[in-house]
């Protein structure tokens, strides 16, 4: 077992949360007689930043109506029955069991309703691979994920990564000292993520087994392994 810890996010370089968040605009929207925006638009727009109530616009909605519905997204996002669409990737039980085998693993997401995130990784059977789950809303910063392991006293060994797929990750491990590795597979594009300058940028999971890390271009600012060797 190697020293350092790999500290994973969830949403996105575990699970796809696209249908989650898409089926959540298209019934608020239809609820007030708008008409969504189709899925891929929406997610891309996701991936790019664009403000929520911006990316509402197209869909025929008063102005008023769309800020209401921006707030009811904040509330119903982690409701149990939009949870339910959340589903990994094909890979990630195989990908999470290899890791295991070679790292500790810690589980540290946003999440404002802790109990339903337990549940829901119960649910998909994801607890059992983590030594430790920390989660919470966090400080509402960009190093949130930082304060969150500060605030639960989280032992960071050297030689550990965190990786994500969104900038709070990337800011949030370089306040810890770790390595920070972003993935391609989340909410966020590729040029969203190189504008943080991760340490490393790959697509998915499946390029963190042990031997494929030092298969990247020199493009890539990288580190002989994620895991220390």
């Amino acid at each position: 077992m190697n020293s350092g810890t790999i500290f994973l996010d969830l949403d996105g370089p575990l699970l796809d949360v696209s249908e989650r968040y898409h089926r959540l605009h298209c019934d608020l929207v239809l609820q007030h007689g708008g008409k969504p925006i189709p899925r891929e638009i929406y997610w891309q727009a996701k991936r790019e930043r664009v403000p929520e109530l911006e990316i509402l616009g197209p869909t025929g909605l008063s102005l008023q109506t769309i800020a209401e519905i921006g707030s009811a997204r904040g509330t119903l996002i982690e409701s149990p029955e939009y949870l339910l669409f959340d589903q990994p990737w094909t890979w990630t039980i195989p990908i999470l069991e290899a890791l295991a085998g070679v790292s500790s693993l810690v589980l540290v997401t946003l999440r404002r309703h802790p109990d339903r995130l337990h549940r829901q990784l119960g649910e998909l059977d994801l607890r059992r691979y983590f030594d430790r789950v920390v989660a919470g809303p966090g400080d509402g910063t960009l190093e949130a994920k930082a304060w969150l392991l500060r605030s639960e006293e989280v032992p960071i060994p050297p030689g550990s990564s965190l990786v994500g797929d969104t900038e709070i990750d990337i800011a949030s491990g370089r306040a810890l000292n770790l390595r920070t590795i972003a993935v391609r597979s989340g909410i966020r594009s590729d040029a969203q993520l190189q504008r943080w300058a991760p340490d490393l940028l790959i697509d998915d999971l499946r390029q963190l087994l042990p031997g494929e890390v030092s298969s990247f271009p020199p493009t890539f600012t990288s580190f002989p392994s994620p895991f220390g060797k």
